[in-house]
């Protein structure tokens, strides 16, 4: 999913990609949703004299937009009956993770999540909680969860009273998506974000109204979590090189750390400093050759090149 900013940048640097290897047929791009832009005072923001200013309605709009172009429609005549969803902003996604899709089809869930346990109280992620005794299980915005509620801590384990962390790695069966998306249309849920957006009098302080992929759990008859530990699939991309976290090379250095215990847990040595085993025309992981066994041994390693 793209939006009116991303869709022909992201058709472009795929082409270029070769599609990672994928057939083209095999890869569909779709946009988002857009949402007009409101002040506090609850008026429209006005982008030109005549053009009322608009905003992305947020990763939860990828529910009607499957619904209303007819890809559910499409999984369903191809034989899909789980999908895989997951933000674009995490350099350690494990896409398909065969280990979640198992856990999930054990558990007869309609949705699950992946979740990772909260770094500290006020870090800006999504929490999982139940909405009142035997209620559905949701996830509260970190934006909106009162502060006290944040640290609190739970007096029988000593941890965070809410800990699992939503980092939006997560899994729908289909006929579930079929039943949100007609859910969401009716009883919308939104969420209020304050922005700069520009308008006709320079960028001003207004609300952009967005939904997010997890409003679905308030509608799943069942939803399992999965957790997962946060070296090893959350690196998130939030912020521009400079900034004290989440940047590209905060996540290129997680992701360097992860192959790097993959090697050495294979029995090999790093010998000399790399800047990653990601290769770059494709994007995957590089292939290694390791020559010998045996504990100990200093392993030579050969990066494979990329024949894409």
């Amino acid at each position: 999913m793209t939006s009116s900013f991303t869709h022909e940048a992201t058709q472009r640097f795929f082409e270029s990609r070769k599609y990672f290897g994928l057939d083209r047929s095999q890869v569909i791009f779709f946009q988002q949703g857009t949402i007009p832009c409101i002040s506090k005072d609850r008026k429209f923001i006005m982008e030109t004299p005549y053009r009322v200013a608009r905003a992305p309605d947020g990763n939860g709009g990828v529910y009607t937009v499957l619904k209303f172009s007819r890809l559910l429609e499409d999984m369903a005549t191809r034989g899909i009956k789980y999908i895989d969803c997951y933000g674009v902003d995490n350099a350690l996604v494990r896409v398909a993770d065969p280990a979640f899709l198992g856990y999930f089809i054990d558990k007869g869930a309609a949705a699950a999540a992946k979740v990772v346990r909260k770094a500290y109280p006020q870090e800006r992620v999504g929490v999982c909680v139940r909405r009142g005794k035997g209620g559905p299980l949701a996830v509260v915005e970190y934006s909106e969860l009162d502060p006290s509620l944040a640290s609190a801590i739970d007096q029988a384990t000593g941890r965070l009273r809410f800990c699992w962390s939503n980092v939006c790695l997560h899994m729908f069966t289909l006929d579930f998506l079929n039943q949100v998306a007609s859910g969401l249309e009716k009883d919308g849920i939104f969420h209020l974000a304050e922005k700069k957006i520009p308008s006709v009098h320079g960028f001003e302080t207004g609300l952009k109204l967005e939904q997010f992929m997890f409003d679905a759990f308030t509608f799943a008859p069942s939803t399992a979590l999965f957790e997962v530990l946060r070296e090893e699939e959350f690196a998130p991309v939030k912020n521009a090189n400079g900034a004290k976290a989440d940047t590209p090379d905060t996540a290129r250095m997680l992701v360097l750390r992860l192959h790097t215990r993959w090697v050495t847990t294979a029995g090999g040595f790093i010998t000399h400093s790399v800047s990653s085993l990601i290769c770059n025309r494709c994007g995957s992981i590089a292939a290694l050759l390791l020559h010998g066994r045996g504990p100990g041994t200093n392993l030579p390693w050969t990066i494979i090149p990329c024949t894409l």
